[in-house]
């Protein structure tokens, strides 16, 4: 019998990093938020912009993603490959917003670092002595490769996609609504002639997103011609990238969000929608605040419901989520447990938010939601027991309405926003 061949030092590194990568992939998102965090104080060119910091995480998410499946198939199978989408639309924002190539190299280089430091973190852990410095170098090589690879494509792309915008008529317009955008000193009779758009008018902006790739390459077009219709006679403007659209409904008439409220968009489309602003300072903050309400609706994935959010809708929670860690502290002070991503939790909320909705009333609360009063004021003084922290020795639910403020805003937040996860057992 032929003795059993034995495996050589490189296949037993190989088997040791796929092991490694397959153990660890449910961690990715700890990697993803501090290769985020390191970009911010790096590259802060990037976090300026709400949009722009939404297409850098998804283009760091994906990075992430594609080094960890390159790591569970080394080395044998490792190759070169284009770009995530996510990372082709990075590239698009930092062309579209004027940020420079070496910015954009710049945090690969950065994520390359912190991601060699956290894959070896997990490598020592693992690795018998024998073989982690073989295991280590062909790591590094690994990522190395593909961040080599990947800032080869950048450099490739940018110039060549920096001069066909340019010489665009798109290009040359989205250029002149960012010189708007960011206050420069322009000619507005001279821009509205170009823009062939009433820039003096009464405004409406709308972000418009995709969350799939499913669904006609007009999605978004299509979905923007309903809004428009349901504003009545208004002149659209829009500058666009792969997924997402930005538009302008302007008129010299006056404007009525009532009909838009009540669409329903198609599944995979996302709507942000500001009020009503007039002239080219409205044009600006109109915008702004668009582009705000869109960043509070991606926040934590909360959705629309196949609705058009609006900023006045949303405009308390998108002041309030400024600062997200506060947010959240917020909301875990004022609510406790009932914050939570829970069953019973959502019951304590809805029972509370329709008892201030009726003015602290549990007999008009209870019509509303269709259960006896005693039922509204045995939930009332669970819910009482929970926000005070168990402080109290007898939970008295006739104390809600003095905190109703706050209990309102953490309520509108949750609803909003999405519940936050329950704290580990343990």
């Amino acid at each position: 019998m032929a003795p059993a061949r034995r495996r050589s030092p490189q296949a037993t590194a190989d088997a040791l990093l796929r092991q490694v990568a397959a153990d660890h992939a449910a961690t990715a998102p700890e990697l993803e938020a501090a290769i985020l965090d390191r970009l911010r104080g790096t590259v802060p060119e990037f976090f300026t912009d709400d949009d722009v910091a939404y297409d850098m995480a998804a283009a760091v998410a994906a990075n992430v993603r594609r080094v960890q499946q390159l790591i569970a198939i080394a080395p044998e199978k490792a190759m070169s490959e284009a770009l995530p989408l996510e990372a082709s639309d990075l590239l698009q924002s930092t062309i579209q917003h004027g940020i420079p190539l070496i910015s954009l190299l710049e945090a690969y280089r950065s994520a390359q670092g912190l991601a060699a430091e956290w894959w070896q973190r997990k490598l020592d852990h693992t690795a018998p002595p024998t073989v982690l410095s073989l295991a280590t170098r062909t790591l590094n090589q690994l990522i190395l490769g593909y961040i080599d690879t990947a800032a080869a494509q950048v450099r490739a792309s940018y110039e060549l996609e920096r001069r066909t915008l340019e010489n665009s008529p798109d290009g040359r317009r989205a250029h002149l609504i960012r010189k708007l955008l960011a206050g420069e000193l322009v000619d507005i009779d001279a821009a509205a002639r170009t823009l062939n758009h009433p820039l003096t008018a009464r405004h409406i902006a709308v972000v418009l997103w995709r969350t799939d790739g499913d669904g006609p390459d007009t999605v978004l077009h299509d979905t923007l011609t309903t809004i428009a219709a349901a504003l009545g006679p208004v002149r659209c403007l829009t500058t666009a990238a792969r997924h997402r659209m930005y538009a302008w409904l302007s008129t010299t008439g006056g404007l009525d969000l009532g009909p838009v409220r009540a669409l329903q968009v198609a599944a995979g489309v996302h709507v942000a929608m500001s009020g009503v602003h007039r002239g080219i300072d409205g044009f600006v903050q109109a915008h702004e605040d668009a582009v705000r309400t869109a960043s509070v609706v991606r926040e934590r994935d909360a959705g629309s419901d196949g609705r058009v959010a609006t900023y006045e809708e949303f405009e308390l929670v998108a002041l309030l989520s400024q600062d997200q860690d506060a947010c959240d502290r917020f909301v875990r002070r004022v609510l406790g447990r009932l914050a939570y991503d829970t069953k019973d939790a959502a019951r304590g909320r809805t029972t509370l938010y329709v008892f201030l909705a009726c003015g602290s009333s549990p007999s008009r609360a209870a019509q509303r939601l269709g259960v006896h009063r005693n039922t509204v004021i045995y939930r009332l003084h669970a819910v009482e027991d929970i926000v005070s922290g168990g402080a109290a020795a007898d939970a008295d639910w006739t104390a809600l309405a003095s905190r109703r403020l706050e209990l309102e805003l953490a309520l509108r937040i949750v609803d909003h926003l999405g519940p936050l996860p329950p704290p580990p057992q343990g």
